[in-house]
């Protein structure tokens, strides 16, 4: 996820939410973990080492599902300590640092080997390449052009539609897809294609059941989304999960219950204070209640 620099479709504003961009480091990936995220269809995703591939599903894992960023980013930085070479690896770290120097490197070092690349990993890549450039200019006070984002966002529906189609047991890319989707063409049209596109399996995953809710919400399906939530707190128990609170920050804005949503979105900055879309959430739950009073 445009992973780690939207997420968010509140009533007042017109960004996506997931969503967006682990676990803390262990020493190995063990054969049984290793299955808790299968490779769908064998698709190495550009790295050989079992390791680095498990740390990554995983930091997918922590911010799609659990909405854990802090933790996410642990993850993404162990599977490149695994394969230093990685470059799809590389370009997660990209996208979810905040250190804008570090992301400058990266898309530098990136853009020169992307060449080596395997054709379904630059399907990848290549989005992730336009995202690090979008967040660099961004960190920089340079506006990044309309005509560029509409090309991001055309290249991502497009890669990460084939990439789906070829790999249909890939949880994260998939999710992209839909998001894209949602950005380029509103909620029903992400509706009709998550509702197709998604495994049984996957519709049990913390992204699906949360941007289902989402995506009701903006079709005026308040109470279909109120059921969704009640199964997202089932499905995700553990309290350190940020997943099921900012559903509930999405729903009470919904219903312009601000005070609530403020409520729970103080709750999910103060467990993590690196949830970005949290953090740009709060401020504008805060505007909007200053304009409220």
């Amino acid at each position: 996820m445009n992973l780690f620099y939207k997420k968010i479709r509140p009533r007042f504003t017109s960004r996506n939410y997931s969503s967006i961009f682990l676990i803390l480091a262990g020493l190995t990936c063990f054969a049984t973990a290793c299955t808790t995220h299968p490779v769908s269809n064998r698709f190495d995703y550009g790295t050989q080492s079992d390791s680095a591939r498990y740390y990554f599903m995983k930091g997918w894992e922590e911010i799609m599902d659990h909405g854990r960023w802090t933790e996410s980013e642990e993850a993404f930085r162990k599977a490149v300590v695994f394969d230093p070479d990685w470059m799809l690896g590389k370009s997660q770290i990209g996208r979810i640092t905040q250190n804008l120097e570090e992301r400058q490197q990266l898309l530098r070092e990136l853009e020169m080997a992307k060449e080596l690349a395997s054709e379904d990993e630059r399907l990848l890549l290549d989005i992730n390449l336009l995202s690090l450039e979008a967040a660099n200019n961004r960190d920089q006070g340079i506006k990044n052009s309309e005509k560029s984002r509409i090309n991001r966002r055309q290249l991502a529906e497009a890669n990460f539609g084939k990439f789906s189609r070829k790999y249909p047991d890939d949880n994260y890319f998939k999710a992209e897809y839909i998001e894209y989707l949602h950005i380029n063409h509103g909620p029903g049209a992400a509706m009709d294609s998550l509702r197709a596109l998604a495994s049984t399996d996957q519709m049990k995953l913390g992204f699906y059941i949360s941007y289902s809710a989402i995506l009701e919400l903006e079709l005026g399906n308040i109470q279909n989304a109120i059921d969704l939530a009640m199964l997202l707190n089932e499905t995700l128990s553990d309290p350190s999960y940020t997943s099921p609170l900012m559903l509930k920050v999405q729903i009470y804005m919904a219903q312009d219950s601000l005070q609530l949503a403020s409520e729970y979105i103080d709750q999910v900055v103060e467990m993590d204070p690196k949830h970005i879309i949290a953090l740009d959430t709060q401020s504008q739950i805060n505007r909007a209640l200053k304009v409220h009073n």
